[in-house]
């Protein structure tokens, strides 16, 4: 990959939002927030579980894999469609 595409992976980012139970939302924030710059995270609707995760394109995987990994923790994720 030429330095052109790493810097566009690093500037263009994704979002995702997603459904989980709320009592979870604590312990996932403090988990992804412990691996620094990953991704931003945002309550939307606390009530329904409602989460918005920000992240460079760069760092997908990572954050799909972080994601897929809750389930050893009990926590499902649902995505919610952005609606426009």
């Amino acid at each position: 990959m030429n330095k052109a595409a790493q810097v566009q992976g690093i500037l263009e980012e994704r979002t995702k939002k997603y459904i989980i139970d709320r009592s979870f939302i604590g312990f996932f924030k403090a988990l992804l927030e412990s691996y620094e710059d990953v991704a931003i995270f945002s309550v939307l609707d606390g009530d329904r579980g409602l989460i918005e995760i920000i992240y460079p394109v760069s760092f997908e995987n990572d954050v799909r894999g972080i994601v897929a990994d809750m389930i050893h923790y009990g926590i499902e994720f649902r995505e919610v469609p952005d609606v426009q």
